[in-house]
């Protein structure tokens, strides 16, 4: 039940880095503009906590990481300002340290700037391409929704904690 309510409570916490009006449009964003995936996301991460396929909640400048750990593999899916995590055993951190030690952290952030980019539509311009690329055969490291998720974390991390990024469009350092 406590991540149950540490992911609801993430639906009204936003970047503090934003003005108050910066802050207060993003939370109508949420609940407009971002609205479909908004619900989703929160309905699957707190499905999640109540089947104990949670270990940790972090809310890290306006997005909710809820992540099971210690997995054999490490993937994510982002819907709006949730991000679902399955994270590696190597992944290590604790809170913000953690969101800027793991790439896949940066990473699945990225894709939350295009949903409130494209709003209504995230779940079908990327969300829907991604995750059929993702089941399919090859590289999705390499698909463009993908890479676009890179760019925008190599931007935001960039700018705000001086993250350094390599051509290949990941940080050059760990920085847990």
């Amino acid at each position: 039940m406590r991540f149950a309510a540490q992911i609801s409570i993430g639906l009204f916490l936003t970047d503090a880095k934003r003005s108050h009006f910066g802050r207060l449009w993003q939370l109508l964003l949420r609940f407009t503009w971002e609205l479909p995936q908004t619900l989703i996301g929160w309905f699957y991460s707190v499905m999640r906590a109540l089947a104990g396929q949670v270990d940790c909640v972090v809310v890290f400048d306006g997005i909710t990481f809820v992540t099971k750990k210690d997995c054999k593999y490490s993937m994510g899916v982002s819907l709006g300002t949730f991000v679902g995590l399955w994270a590696g055993s190597w992944m290590k951190g604790e809170g913000e340290r953690y969101v800027l030690g793991n790439q896949i952290c940066m990473h699945e952030f990225g894709h939350t700037v295009d949903s409130r980019r494209f709003g209504w539509l995230y779940l079908l311009i990327i969300g829907l391409p991604s995750l059929l690329n993702a089941l399919g055969k090859g590289d999705h490291n390499v698909f463009w929704t993908e890479t676009r998720a890179n760019r925008h974390a190599k931007r935001y991390f960039g700018k705000y904690y001086s993250i350094a990024w390599n051509e290949s469009g990941y940080p050059t350092e760990n920085y847990t």
